[in-house]
């Protein structure tokens, strides 16, 4: 399980274990009207903020979290591709780049290998490596932004919820502790949603963004590196910056 999952269960399992241990009722944290308003609410105001096609973009950032374990050690491949290229030429390296699985780092050696102008392909590169990289930083901050809306909705939950109350106070005491106390489950919700599950997941993929960067980065200078005939010292010396260990 990866641990920003791992993270959320062990946070939301602590809630419920905290809920028990004061001696209340489970059931009574289960209220579907205050659930809906809270996640409507919370998607509704997102997505007017933003946009549609950023909270596709932000539940498939979700599938890039859970699939987050496709690390690769960048150095060891670019010392193979020296290797072979200082042995068979760079063209040799046409099929290796066919092999591999991450599109950034095939985009690079297929430039090289077709022969392209240093300059351009360095251009190419950090284009196409900045452009990923706002587009992951958008998903991170659709969920920042759901997160800053989820407590205020649960406000507004609970504000319907007691005035709802407000007009049935013939019901008694018990009925209007029970009305009370179900208004403020919509606060509950939205705090919860928003510091258990939204900025989590917003800060885990600011993390993954920024080491993606860096990956990609030390792939830019490698590529360079290795299309100028660089000897291995000065390959590593380019990648090592931003080569996470």
């Amino acid at each position: 399980m990866h641990p920003s999952i791992l993270g959320i269960l062990i946070a939301i399992f602590s809630v419920f274990l905290a809920i028990l241990l004061e001696g209340a009722s489970l059931r009574s944290f289960f209220h579907l009207p205050a659930f809906l308003l809270i996640f409507g609410g919370t998607i509704g105001a997102s997505i007017a903020s933003t946009s549609l096609s950023q909270l596709t973009n932000a539940i498939s950032a979700i599938g890039a979290i859970l699939r987050d374990r496709d690390q690769f050690d960048v150095q060891s491949i670019f010392f193979r591709f020296w290797e072979k290229a200082r042995k068979d030429g760079l063209l040799s390296l046409e099929e290796e780049a066919k092999r591999l699985q991450n599109p950034f780092l095939q985009k690079g050696i297929q430039l090289i290998v077709d022969g392209g102008d240093p300059r351009t392909i360095e251009e190419i590169l950090w284009e196409a490596q900045e452009e990923l990289e706002k587009k992951e930083i958008r998903a991170a901050k659709f969920f920042e932004t759901a997160a800053g809306f989820s407590p205020t909705i649960g406000i507004i939950g609970t504000v319907l919820g007691l005035v709802t109350v407000l007009e049935n106070l013939e019901g008694g005491t018990k009925v209007l502790g029970q009305g009370i106390a179900t208004a403020f489950i919509a606060t509950f919700y939205g705090i919860s949603f928003a510091n258990l599950i939204l900025l989590p997941l917003s800060n885990q993929l600011k993390s993954i963004s920024k080491r993606k960067s860096n990956e990609r980065q030390a792939i830019i200078r490698g590529v360079l590196s290795l299309q100028s005939g660089e000897n291995r010292r000065i390959l590593s010396e380019r990648m090592e910056p931003f080569v996470e260990r």
